[in-house]
């Protein structure tokens, strides 16, 4: 059986360090220590963030509006057709 980390392999020249063994207020206490920013806090607001919607979208918005993906030929390849009329026919 392997002894240490995976990758020891690969850092023949590094000596492995010995595991501290500490009682879990001590840890604590180092942790808080080495990361003093760290407040404990969750997030209240999780997933996705949505930002103000582009010209892009709105782009394909409008192409899905005035456009379905439709069979064109007998040879079952498929399309975006337009579905409403040219603009000169509609005004």
């Amino acid at each position: 059986m392997k002894e240490g980390i995976s990758a020891m392999h690969k850092m023949q020249d590094r000596p492995m360090k010995e595991f501290k063994f500490l009682p879990l207020t001590q840890r604590l206490i180092e942790h808080s220590n080495r990361h003093p920013a760290d407040l404990g806090n969750t997030r209240q607001r999780k997933g996705i963030t949505w930002g103000k919607v582009g010209k892009q979208t709105k782009k394909i918005v409008e192409f899905h509006k005035n456009h379905v993906y439709t069979f064109v030929d007998k040879d079952m390849n498929k399309a975006w057709v337009r579905v409403s009329g040219f603009k000169e026919e509609e005004e």
